[in-house]
């Protein structure tokens, strides 16, 4: 929902005059684009499938589907350049300026400022795979630069990184003349949207560990666990015999009893002749026994079971203080662009907002158990969230510069960043 009001404040804001939709999206770039890469090479994986009482292995070997890397992106901006950018565009792609294509970071996209006043906004979406891992990336925003306040709506999402939010953020600012108008400070609020993040499985859901385990995983995975019985531990009357399951190994000439638990069976290492087979939903069984299902099956099973409760929450909602300092340089020589908001004070609005997972934490970090863990009602909690960036560039000669450029985002204790190094030299006199 949020991003569509996003786009739609995008493509309407400036629709209540014939002459503002001219400048709304006059100097703004559209680009589409789509490219495909050779996958990374994977040798054949092979599995055995028989042979454990003959002693000779069944192999059975299984190609690999080796699925190619692709990204398709489009998208449309407008964001007032910055002097040691390249012009882009058709005009002077392949002279000297590049196209827009998507697979771009573009770092200062995330800085506070801009070097204009007025309107800037940006749709960026692209899909893809990359190493076998799908992905979905998007970026939306609008922004206004006013002679004394900053205003942004948008969303984000970064599918490899699995951060994903919603903001509003809306601030003062100021940008002293004593100091050249080359650094800016701001101050104002931001209000973000977000996944559940932060909490673990033994307070997202507690019916899986307050309970008979076997029962929560029939209720819960939709499997099924049957009894099956060894006919040779039962007597002439049905019942089972005790006292003659004892597993011994046979060791240096002689049979001993094993030590330890066991590896396969009830724990205390003793056959009982009887144990529990799982089925899966269409009646195919996946596990012969309670330990194998237990150990092998059981967590990912789980896994996958807390991922859907997170999503079922939904999006939990914050308002956060955030203070921003950006500070811009540039001459023929040399320039920087640096950047970063630090967000030190958030008040949480809903149940599973970060407030509550901060919280939890600190509960952790007192050797306190999960299960002994009280939500919190809406309020403040101090924690640091942060973004920054830099881009700086320096002309050696006027065939050699050295750069750098990145940006890092710390939100929730999920991190995402980029970084970039370069030397680009023109090789003359030839």
């Amino acid at each position: 929902m949020l991003k569509k009001i996003i786009v739609g404040l995008l493509l309407t804001s400036s629709l209540f005059a014939q002459s503002g939709i001219k400048n709304f999206f006059k100097y703004s770039t559209a680009y589409a684009s789509f490219s495909l890469n050779a996958p990374r090479y994977q040798d054949d994986r092979f599995a055995i499938v028989g042979g454990l009482s003959t002693g000779d292995l069944v192999v059975e070997r299984t190609e690999r589907e080796l699925k190619p890397d692709f990204q398709t992106s489009f998208g449309l901006r407008k964001i007032g350049r910055f002097q040691y950018e390249a012009k882009r565009g058709v005009k002077s792609a392949g002279k000297g300026g590049v196209w827009y294509d998507g697979s771009e970071q573009n770092a200062n996209e995330s800085s506070t400022f801009g070097p204009v006043k007025g309107w800037e906004y940006l749709i960026k979406y692209s899909e893809g795979r990359q190493w076998g891992n799908d992905y979905v990336n998007q970026e939306y925003w609008l922004r206004y630069i006013g002679d004394w306040f900053i205003a942004k709506v948008g969303l984000t999402e970064l599918g490899l990184e699995d951060i994903a939010y919603g903001q509003g953020d809306i601030r003062v600012h100021l940008t002293p003349e004593a100091l050249g108008n080359k650094l800016h400070f701001s101050v104002g609020f931001k209000h973000r949207q977000h996944p559940v993040y932060g909490f673990d499985a033994m307070i997202l859901d507690t019916t899986w560990y307050k309970g008979q385990w076997w029962a929560f995983a029939e209720n819960a995975f939709g499997i099924d666990d049957n009894r099956w019985v060894d006919a040779s531990m039962l007597d002439e009357d049905g019942n089972f015999i005790q006292g003659e399951s004892e597993l011994l190994e046979y060791r240096n000439g002689q049979w001993v009893p094993i030590e330890g638990a066991g590896p396969f069976w009830n724990e205390g290492g003793e056959y009982w002749g009887h144990d529990w087979l799982w089925r899966d939903e269409l009646g195919g069984i996946f596990a012969y026994t309670d330990r194998e299902y237990f150990v092998y099956h059981f967590p990912g099973m789980l896994e996958d079971y807390i991922g859907g409760v997170k999503k079922n929450i939904g999006y939990q909602s914050e308002t956060s203080l955030v203070l921003g300092i950006d500070y811009y340089h540039y001459d023929e020589n040399w320039w920087i662009h640096t950047w970063g908001n630090w967000l030190p004070y958030h008040y949480g609005h809903t149940k599973h907002a970060y407030h509550n997972a901060a919280y939890y934490g600190d509960h952790l970090d007192q050797k306190l158990e999960a299960s002994e863990f009280q939500y919190k009602d809406p309020m403040w909690m101090s924690w640091n969230d942060y973004d920054v960036g830099a881009i700086f560039g320096v002309k050696i000669k006027d065939n050699l510069g050295v750069f750098t450029e990145g940006r890092y985002l710390f939100y929730w204790e999920r991190p995402a960043y980029d970084v970039k190094f370069g030397l680009n030299y023109q090789f003359v006199g030839f």
